[in-house]
């Protein structure tokens, strides 16, 4: 199975050394992120991620949206919402040069924050009337369509984060119309990512225009019933971003498993009966990542973290194949 990642990992800032760097730092040019995105992409690449993300190391995720699109200040909204020029596309390509040293086979991850989530985290001040303005969203999906556009052709896949949608505080519909907005023409698959309990809207999910839904099961075993339903490839979040604590393999393998097992009724694995057809329909229905973000971790955790999860993975599928 493939492993990959939510987005963000925790921030390590290099400040200004030798003198040049120095120099550079005088005339505000200096950048002081880019050591934070090259650690969160070797720590990914040598836990074994597959298909790795630049960290997210420039602010939270509303905040390195809102401060390049026309029509915010800060997190206000002063007027109409529009795309200005790439966001996040200097920092992907950044991060494909940096994998180029590492490997060949390595993918990246192109992530957005959804609409939704970013009008639910802005205070409205102009041009639209609340956070539910739907001019609002339709207005964020048109520019946000515009960001994906513009790294598509760097990236294996793109990402779209709308946590809010499990707070009930936003119409499915809506949501719906703008993230089928943004997927419209995109060339590469495009996952949406969801954490905290699903389990009461998952069927509206289902139907979204997406190729994969993400979730967490870690830190939310309710949202394992979805599996034995769900028609589209799963992000199955097996790491629990939520405590400090290391799990062991064994905590992840049995998780693994215990999917599995409930995967086992999806129409989707009908008629399988060997292990091996098993792990053929598993890589091609699953990928491994953890529940969430990781910024909040301290950097050696999240490390660990992701070694557990690769391991454990590696070790599922390799018992799996023994037991053919």
């Amino acid at each position: 199975m493939i492993k990959t990642v939510v987005g963000s990992y925790p921030v390590v800032i290099k400040e200004p050394e030798s003198l040049w760097e120095r120099v550079l730092d005088i005339f505000g040019i200096y950048d002081r992120y880019k050591y934070a995105i090259e650690r969160a992409v070797r720590d990914q690449l040598d836990a074994g991620i597959d298909i790795v993300s630049d960290g997210q190391v420039r602010g939270d995720m509303v905040e390195i949206f809102v401060n390049n699109l026309y029509g915010f200040d800060g997190k206000r909204v002063v007027g109409k919402v529009e795309f200005v020029e790439p966001i996040t596309l200097n920092d992907i390509k950044f991060v494909k040069k940096i994998i180029s040293k590492y490997s060949k086979d390595k993918g990246i991850k192109g992530i957005i924050t959804g609409p939704c989530t970013i009008a639910g985290s802005v205070r409205v001040e102009d041009y639209y009337t609340d956070n539910r303005d739907e001019t609002l969203i339709y207005d964020l999906a048109n520019a946000l369509k515009r960001e994906v556009e513009s790294i598509q052709d760097y990236v294996s896949m793109i990402q779209i984060d709308e946590p809010i949608l499990s707070t009930g505080l936003y119409d499915l519909d809506t949501a719906k119309r703008a993230i089928k907005r943004i997927c419209e023409n995109i060339k590469v698959p495009v996952a949406l990512h969801v954490c905290g309990d699903v389990s009461s809207i998952f069927q509206e999910l289902n139907t979204f225009n997406v190729d994969i839904l993400d979730h967490e099961f870690a830190s939310n075993r309710k949202n394992l019933d979805i599996l034995e339903e769900i028609n589209k490839k799963i992000g199955f979040g097996c790491i629990n971003t939520k405590v400090k604590s290391v799990e062991s393999i064994e905590d992840v393998k049995n998780l693994l498993n215990e999917a599995l097992e409930i995967l086992k009724n999806n129409p989707l694995f009908s008629g399988v009966q060997s292990n091996e057809e098993i792990l053929k329909r598993l890589n091609e229905y699953m990928m491994v990542d953890p529940d969430c973000g990781m910024r909040l971790l301290p950097v050696d955790i999240a490390y660990k973290k992701l070694k557990v999860m690769v391991n454990a993975s590696e070790e599922f599928e390799r018992e799996l194949r023994e037991r053919a």
